[in-house]
C-alpha cells in the first residue's frame, strides 16, 4: 500500500483520520497485521500526545505487536510504555492489564505489582464515579466488564507477591478477589466473571498453602484440579515447585499430571508457554533429585523445546546449563535430540 509520505502536512492532516479509520476497521476485524502500517503512518505524521488518534494508534500498535516472543514483547513495551498515561481512563484499563500480563510473561514482578496497583486504583475510581452518578462512564470502551479489571488488579498483585515469596501478604489479596459479589452494575457476563474469580481464588489459596509447606491439602487440591481442568497447568506447577522446595514425594501424582500436560504442548500462548516451561524445568529438577536420570533428561528436553518455541532465551540458557551438568546420564538418542533442539530443527 502506498501511503504517500511526500504529501504536504496541510493535505495529509485530513488524510490521517482516513488512515486511522481504515486501521481501526482492520484491527477490529481481526486483521491486526494489515493495520500495523496504517497505525505507523498516523504515528509518524502526528506527534501530539494529546491527539486521540495518535495515542490510540500507539496503543493499537502495541496490541498488534505483542505475541509469544519475549524479545518482541519487550520491544513493544518499550515503544508504548511512555504513552499509556495519555489514554482515556476506560481504555487505559485495557492498556494496564495488557502491560501487566506482558511483564508477567517476562517474570518482572516489580512491574507486574506496580501496574496491578495502578489497575486496581483506576478501576475502583471509575466504579466509585459510576455509583455517584450512574450516567458517568455509562458506556465504557473496554473489552471486558469493569469488575474484571478490578479483580485482575488484585489477582496480579497476589501473583506478584507470591512470586517474591511474600505468601502471607498475598493471601489478603486473594481473599479480596475471591468474593466480588458485592460489585454493582453486574450483568450476566459480569456475574460469570465474578464466579471465575471465586474459582481462581480457591485455587490460589491452595497454592499458597502448598508454598508454605502444607502438604495435607494435596488430596483436596487434586480433587479441585479434577473439577476445574483449566487450572491443571498452574496447579501442577505449584505442586512440583512445592515438592522440590519441601521434599514432598509425589511421583505417582506427577506421572498422571505429566500425561495430561503433554497434550498442552501443541497449543502454546505466551502465558501457558511460560508456565509449561517452568513446569517441565521444575519436573526435571524433581526427577534429578529422585535420581530418575532418564526421566530428568526427557523433562529437560521438554523444557528446552518450550523455551525455543516461545523464544524464552533466559529459560533456554538455563536448560543448556543444566543439561551440561547432567550430560553423562543422557543416552545417545537424548543427546541427538538435544543437538537438534539447539539447531532449531527438531520437534519432540
Amino acid at each position: 500500500m502506498d501511503l504517500n509520505p511526500d504529501v504536504s502536512w496541510s493535505e495529509s492532516e485530513a488524510g490521517l483520520s482516513h488512515y486511522f479509520s481504515m486501521a481501526e476497521h482492520l484491527f477490529h476485524a481481526g486483521k491486526k497485521t494489515e493495520a500495523v502500517p496504517l497505525y505507523r503512518y498516523v504515528i509518524e505524521n502526528e506527534q501530539d500526545v494529546q491527539n486521540q488518534q495518535y495515542i490510540l494508534s500507539q496503543f493499537r500498535l502495541f496490541q498488534a505487536l505483542i505475541g509469544i516472543g519475549s524479545k518482541e514483547n519487550k520491544e513493544a513495551l518499550l515503544r508504548f510504555e511512555s504513552h499509556y498515561t495519555y489514554l482515556p481512563d476506560d481504555i487505559k484499563l485495557d492498556a494496564l492489564l495488557q502491560m501487566a500480563n506482558v511483564y508477567y510473561t517476562m517474570g518482572n514482578w516489580d512491574k507486574v505489582e506496580s501496574y496491578a496497583d495502578e489497575l486496581r486504583t483506576l478501576a475502583k475510581s471509575i466504579y466509585d464515579k459510576q455509583r455517584e452518578d450512574k450516567t458517568k462512564y455509562q458506556n465504557l470502551q473496554t473489552k471486558r466488564p469493569l469488575v474484571v479489571y478490578y479483580g485482575q488488579g488484585y489477582l496480579l498483585k497476589g501473583i506478584a507477591l507470591t512470586m517474591q515469596d511474600r505468601c502471607e501478604e498475598a493471601k489478603g489479596y486473594v481473599l479480596e478477589y475471591s468474593d466480588l459479589g458485592w460489585f454493582e452494575f453486574l450483568d450476566e457476563v459480569g456475574r460469570k466473571e465474578v464466579e471465575k474469580f471465586r474459582i481462581w481464588g480457591k485455587a490460589n489459596m491452595y497454592s499458597l498453602e502448598l508454598k508454605t509447606g502444607n502438604q495435607t491439602i494435596i488430596p483436596e487440591y487434586l480433587n479441585y484440579l479434577e473439577e476445574y481442568p483449566n487450572e491443571l497447568l498452574p496447579g501442577a506447577l505449584n505442586l512440583v515447585e512445592s515438592a522440590n522446595k519441601y521434599g514432598f514425594s509425589v511421583d505417582v501424582i506427577l506421572d498422571d499430571l505429566c500425561q495430561k500436560i503433554s497434550i498442552m504442548d501443541s497449543s502454546i500462548t505466551s502465558i501457558t508457554g511460560t508456565q509449561l516451561f517452568h513446569f517441565w524445568y521444575e519436573k526435571a529438577s524433581y526427577s534429578f533429585k529422585k535420581v530418575q536420570m532418564v526421566n530428568g533428561i526427557n523433562d529437560l528436553l521438554h523444557a528446552l523445546y518450550i523455551a525455543q518455541k516461545i523464544r524464552y532465551y533466559s529459560g533456554f540458557e538455563r536448560c543448556v546449563s543444566l543439561f551440561s551438568k547432567q550430560i553423562q546420564y543422557a543416552s545417545e538418542q537424548q543427546k541427538a535430540n538435544y543437538r537438534n533442539l539447539l539447531e532449531g530443527v527438531s520437534e519432540l
